[in-house]
């Protein structure tokens, strides 16, 4: 049976629980728009666990492990962006659109390091890249707080719109001034893999190597934003920047220093997409101005559809968009057309709940 046979089965399955539930269920006394709001989040949970049943019924289950592997460092590359991104949103209330190319100068300053300093400095490789990649880090960071403290503070109307377009000229300044700074040629900017050794696993059967790279690349994503969201959750950094998210001007007031918390989220934004600009850099042969505008486009996508309300459900959305990026080109007739079909499903996932997966309405008492 082919995909689309299933993959339609699927859909139709859903719509009718959903058409009876919606209709029986949800009739009974209480609040209904909660219950339908719980019930669309496990249709979404059905629908994403009917369809990876659906990939291992007509793709070989070796392949879709495989692939689903492979999708890991791509899973970690967007999730540090998406991270940046929603961070910068929950205390600026603004959409970066710079992000991807204050990732790319970080990436870019990475090289210069690398290249100039650190190659005949007669340390190891892992020593080497480490500071690659946190000279990388630091740069970015140190740009993004001044974008902050220089920029978005001090432009005559600071509303979210006016972020917004300051953002885009930052695209249009920084894209113009990368060929300029950086002048050598383009052969020379590049960033060397972790790790080019691979680890052989058995997988159904069959003998499959799998990239350490990949390995060392999750190993450091968990860490950096399992350490983040620690911070986040238990120190007092943390509980300023919950505050400054939900209400900036109350935050104020309860003695907050907003000012601090913005600029330190530019700041920490700006290391952690140069992170993940060091990571897929290692897969090109050389660096562009332009490599992380997919990256980024992806990065909003996955806000949008894990809730922009949330720090932790864009991360979820990541990991959905990219493991069905990953999984659909092993479907037999869907190679060209995988992201078009990932980016529907979006589409009618944010109809269904327009503020995203984890998106909650918040009512104001006036």
């Amino acid at each position: 049976m082919s995909f689309w046979v299933l993959f339609a089965i699927d859909i139709i399955l859903l719509v009718l629980v959903y058409y009876f539930v919606n209709k029986f269920a949800l009739k009974k006394q209480g609040n209904v728009v909660k219950k339908r709001e719980k019930l669309i989040n496990l249709l979404l949970v059905a629908f994403f666990v009917l369809f990876i049943v659906t990939m291992f019924l007509v793709v070989p289950p070796v392949d879709v492990v495989y692939s689903a592997i492979f999708s890991l460092e791509k899973i970690c590359i967007l999730a540090l962006a998406t991270t940046g991104i929603i961070l910068i949103f929950r205390t600026s209330m603004t959409t970066n659109f710079a992000q991807g190319i204050l990732a790319t100068l970080g990436s870019y300053f990475a090289s210069v390091i690398l290249s100039n300093y650190l190659v005949d400095s007669g340390f190891p490789l892992w020593l080497v890249l480490t500071l690659a990649i946190l000279a990388g880090a630091l740069f970015s960071f140190v740009v993004g707080l001044l974008i902050d403290v220089i920029i978005i503070r001090n432009s005559k109307y600071p509303n979210p719109v006016s972020k917004q377009i300051i953002t885009m000229g930052l695209v249009l300044a920084f894209t113009g001034l990368i060929p300029v700074v950086f002048t050598k040629p383009t052969e020379f900017y590049l960033l060397p893999p972790i790790a080019t050794e691979s680890l052989a696993i058995n997988i159904f059967g069959y003998d499959k190597n799998i990239p350490m790279r990949i390995i060392y690349v999750t190993i450091i994503t968990v860490a950096v934003l399992g350490t983040l969201f620690a911070a986040l959750r238990y120190t007092k950094w943390g509980l300023g920047v919950r505050a400054t998210a939900s209400n900036e001007m109350v935050a104020g007031m309860m003695g907050v220093n907003t000012r601090i918390i913005t600029a330190l989220s530019w700041g920490i934004a700006g290391g952690l997409g140069a992170l993940a600009a060091f990571f897929l850099a290692q897969q090109m042969t050389q660096l562009n101005p332009a490599f992380m505008i997919n990256t980024q486009v992806n990065g909003f996508l996955a806000s949008v559809l894990g809730s922009f309300n949330s720090f932790g459900g864009p991360i979820v959305g990541a990991i959905i968009i990219q493991m069905l990026l990953s999984l659909l080109p092993n479907v037999e007739g869907l190679q060209i057309w995988a992201s078009v079909v990932v980016y529907s499903l979006i589409l009618l996932i944010v109809l269904l709940k327009p503020l995203g997966l984890f998106g909650k309405k918040i009512t104001k008492k006036v």
